[in-house]
């Protein structure tokens, strides 16, 4: 088997063991996640949080956006552009009125009424994955997107969101896989040992 085909079938598995986690378990998985991440950012110099708006099986994170909004931080998510494979942050404010469906079915925000985000003002990235190991890397969906993304933004703090069960010992990282600085699962941050 090639490295290759070795980390797609990572990949496979991991998301496999990932959508059998019954709803509500994931859910109180989440929410045990989430408070991990706030306990963090409360400790933290953080202002600007560009998160993933959760889709499937994913780490849910519509209660950490309610609280960052709660709490005055600026709030980024991501609009995608699936031909120039970039990712551009905007600015959201009222997720109910601003968040529309991408053709791939994933939420973003309206172009037309969220202002984009300088870059150097990101202070926190989370970014989703289907497979993560202990030193910070990972296997996303195939598209590269964050690790296309992350090195525009040297300046933050980049933290993996996953359940316990992503977590594998290595990924196989190749020369373009960014590590994450760290990975938070239900049994508390992993510090990446890069």
């Amino acid at each position: 088997m090639s490295l290759e085909q070795e980390r797609k079938r990572l990949r496979a598995e991991a998301i496999r063991r990932r959508d059998q986690i019954p709803p509500e378990v994931r859910a109180n998985l989440s929410r045990g996640i989430i408070n991990c991440v706030i306990d963090w950012i409360e400790m933290n110099p953080v202002t600007a949080v560009m998160l993933y708006l959760s889709m499937r099986s994913e780490v849910e994170t519509d209660e950490l956006l309610d609280y960052l909004l709660a709490h005055s931080k600026i709030v980024l998510a991501t609009v995608v552009d699936l031909k120039q494979h970039t990712l551009t942050p905007h600015r959201i404010t009222n997720p109910r009125a601003e968040l529309v469906l991408h053709p791939y079915g994933m939420r973003e925000p309206n172009r037309e009424t969220c202002p984009a985000f300088p870059l150097e003002q990101i202070d926190l990235i989370l970014v989703p994955g289907a497979a993560f190991d202990p030193k910070g890397y990972r296997i996303g969906y195939g598209g590269g997107f964050y690790d296309r993304f992350l090195p525009q933004c040297p300046q933050a703090v980049w933290m993996g969101l996953a359940y316990q069960t992503q977590m594998i010992a290595d990924i196989f990282p190749q020369a373009w896989d960014i590590p994450l600085h760290h990975i938070i699962t239900e049994n508390g941050d992993v510090r990446c040992e890069t």
